[in-house]
């Protein structure tokens, strides 16, 4: 099971409530670099394709 840090799974949850990435940064105070990075890292540990594909996984995965 792959396993999320802390930061991917608050953007992830973000993102699933209909956060978008620049919505994320004013949220957690970081670049809109960093959030795209840290959402696409989880992506990959994910195996999604995109950020809508991780989400699914992960609440299926009950990492949500």
């Amino acid at each position: 099971m792959p396993e999320l840090t802390e930061i991917e799974k608050r953007c992830l949850t973000l993102a699933a409530n209909g956060r978008t990435p620049a919505d994320i940064v004013l949220d957690i105070d970081l670049t809109t670099a960093c959030v795209n990075g840290i959402l696409r890292s989880a992506v990959e540990k994910l195996g999604a394709r995109n950020i809508v594909g991780a989400i699914a996984r992960a609440v299926r995965l009950d990492l949500l």
